[in-house]
C-alpha cells in the first residue's frame, strides 16, 4: 500500500488548491478523483454556465441588431453548435493530470471510499495517509415528489442534446435564474416556480424584485409562493401539478429542471463509517476546517460554507496548510464578492442591511436606479440598480448589492472599498468616466449616508442625486 503525508479527495477548485499547496510545502501528496479533473466549476458549473449565458446574450443581441441600424438575414439558432462550443470550452479548461504529476501530485482516478480512518480505496487500490482533505464537491438536490424521475438537473441542462421549446424550473435560486435567463435569450418559453414570496432568498427583497421585473420584461414567467406536488409524463413533455398562493394549478412543459440547491453527499465516501458528521450543507467543520475526525479536513462544497469557486480554492489552501503545519490559519470569507450571472447580473459583497446591527453597526442605506441614464440610452444596455449599506458612524461602506450588466466588475470596486475602509466621501468625489456604468455606482455614494432622516420603518434610506 502506498503511503502519503496527505491524500486529497476531489479534483475541483478546493482539491486542486489543496494538492498544489501540499506539494509546494514538500509533502508527499495524492489527489483522488472519481471523474474528470476540474470539478463542478469546470465540468458542470461556472465555465459551461457562463459560456451558455454568453451564447444566449449573443443570440439576443443579433435579434435586436436592427434597432441599431444593422440588418442581416433571418436569425437561426444552431443548438448543436452551441453545445459543441460548450464542450470545447470545458475540454480546454480542464486541468491536466500530467501537469499535476510534474508538480509533485500523484493523481489517482476512480471511486473513492474510506475503509479505515487512515486509508481510502480508489477502485480497490488502497492509499494510506496521515492526513486527509475532503474536497469532493456537491450534487444537485432533487425534490422528493411523485414523478421526480422526470426531472433534470442543472448538470444535465447545461449539455441538453435537444433544444427545449419550453422549460420550467423548480426553485428560484442563483442557478435557476442564471439558466432561465440564458434559455430565455435563446427563445425558450421559461417559467420559474418559486417557493418563497420573492426570488433569490438571501438577496435583499428590493434587489431581487428589481431583477425579477427585468427578467419578466424579457419574457420569463414567475409564479411565487408555489409548491410542486407531482409530475407526470405526457406526449408533449411533463405535466406539472402545483399549488400557487393556495390554489391548485397545472401546466405542461417540455422539460422540468430541479434547481433547489446543491449538497455534499457523504455516503459516497463511506463517511459515516469513520465518524464524519454532517452540517447543514456539508461536513461539520471548525474555523480551521477540521472535521469531526481530527486528522481529516474539508474544503469547498464538502465543508458546507459558501458554494463559490474562489472560496473553495481559498479553503483548499487553508485546509492543506493546516493539515500539514498545524491549525495556524482560518478561512477569511468576510469580504468575498459574488456575482450571479443572471440577465442582467447580480453582484453581492459584504453584509446586508439586516445583518449590520449584529456586528455593532448602525446602518444607513443608499439606493440609485440608473435606468434612463445617458450610458444606458446611448448603448441600449440596461441601467443598473445599486443598493449600498454604510456604517453611519464611520461613513464607510460595509455591504453592496446590485443588478447590472457590469456587476462582475463593479462589485469588485465595492469589495475594495470595504476592505480599504474608504469613507463614502472619497468615492463620491471621484470623477468618473462619462458615459459609463460606473457613474451610477458612484452616484449611489452621494450625498452621503445618513443625510436624509430615516423613514418610519427605520431603514435609513438615502436617496441619491437625480
Amino acid at each position: 500500500m502506498e503511503h502519503f503525508d496527505l491524500v486529497v479527495i476531489g479534483g475541483g477548485a478546493a482539491g486542486l488548491a489543496a494538492a498544489r499547496t501540499a506539494a509546494g510545502l514538500g509533502a508527499r501528496v495524492a489527489l483522488a478523483e472519481r471523474g474528470p479533473l476540474g470539478g463542478l466549476s469546470v465540468n458542470r458549473g461556472c465555465i459551461p454556465k457562463r459560456a451558455l449565458v454568453t451564447a444566449g446574450r449573443v443570440h439576443r443581441l443579433v435579434r435586436q441588431a436592427g434597432g441599431f441600424g444593422t440588418f442581416s438575414g433571418a436569425v437561426r439558432l444552431d443548438w448543436d453548435a452551441v453545445q459543441h462550443r460548450q464542450n470545447e470550452i470545458v475540454d480546454s479548461q480542464r486541468p491536466s493530470a500530467a501537469d499535476l504529476e510534474k508538480g509533485g501530485v500523484r493523481v489517482v482516478i476512480g471511486e473513492v471510499r474510506f475503509t479505515d480512518p487512515h486509508i481510502v480505496e480508489v477502485n480497490g487500490r488502497p492509499l494510506g495517509a496521515e492526513r486527509f482533505v475532503i474536497a469532493a464537491g456537491s450534487q444537485p438536490v432533487v425534490p422528493d415528489l411523485p414523478g421526480q424521475e422526470l426531472l433534470i438537473t442543472s448538470d444535465q441542462l447545461l449539455f441538453l442534446p435537444d433544444f427545449p421549446a419550453s422549460l420550467t424550473f423548480i426553485g428560484a435560486g442563483p442557478v435557476a435564474l442564471e439558466l432561465a435567463g440564458a434559455l430565455s435569450d435563446f427563445g425558450t418559453r421559461v417559467t420559474v416556480l418559486a417557493r418563497d414570496a420573492e426570488i433569490l432568498p438571501g438577496v435583499d427583497p428590493d434587489v431581487a424584485r428589481n431583477l425579477r421585473k427585468r427578467m419578466e420584461e424579457r419574457g420569463v414567467a414567475f409564479r411565487l409562493r408555489t409548491t410542486v406536488t407531482s409530475l407526470a409524463r405526457v406526449a408533449d413533455g411533463v405535466h406539472i401539478t402545483f399549488d400557487s398562493a393556495g390554489m391548485a394549478n397545472q401546466m405542461t412543459s417540455r422539460q422540468v429542471c430541479a434547481a433547489v440547491g446543491r449538497r455534499f453527499h457523504p455516503q459516497t465516501l463511506g463517511a459515516a463509517r469513520i465518524g464524519l458528521e454532517m452540517g447543514r450543507l456539508g461536513l461539520r467543520t471548525n474555523p480551521y476546517l477540521v472535521t469531526s475526525v481530527p486528522h481529516i479536513y474539508a474544503a469547498g462544497d464538502a465543508a458546507g460554507n459558501r458554494q463559490l469557486t474562489p472560496v473553495a480554492a481559498h479553503e483548499g489552501h487553508i485546509a492543506a496548510t493546516n493539515a500539514l503545519r498545524g491549525d495556524i490559519e482560518r478561512a477569511d470569507e468576510a469580504v468575498i464578492p459574488q456575482v450571479l450571472f443572471t440577465t442582467p447580473a447580480v453582484g453581492l459583497v459584504g453584509m446586508a442591511y439586516g445583518e449590520a446591527p449584529a456586528h455593532g453597526i448602525h446602518p444607513a442605506v443608499a439606493r440609485h436606479d440608473a435606468r434612463g441614464s445617458s450610458h444606458s440610452v446611448a448603448t441600449g444596455e440596461e441601467g443598473g440598480y445599486f443598493k449600498l449599506v454604510f456604517d453611519q458612524d464611520s461613513q464607510r461602506l460595509v455591504g453592496a448589492q446590485m443588478v447590472s450588466p457590469a456587476a462582475e466588475e463593479l462589485i469588485q470596486l465595492c469589495a475594495l472599498a470595504i476592505r480599504a475602509r474608504v469613507p463614502a466621501s472619497v468615492v463620491e468625489t471621484q470623477i468618473s468616466v462619462h458615459p459609463s456604468r460606473t457613474e451610477g455606482l458612484i452616484r449611489a455614494f452621494g450625498p452621503g449616508p445618513g443625510a436624509v432622516a430615516p423613514p418610519a420603518e427605520g431603514a435609513g434610506v438615502v436617496k441619491s442625486r437625480p
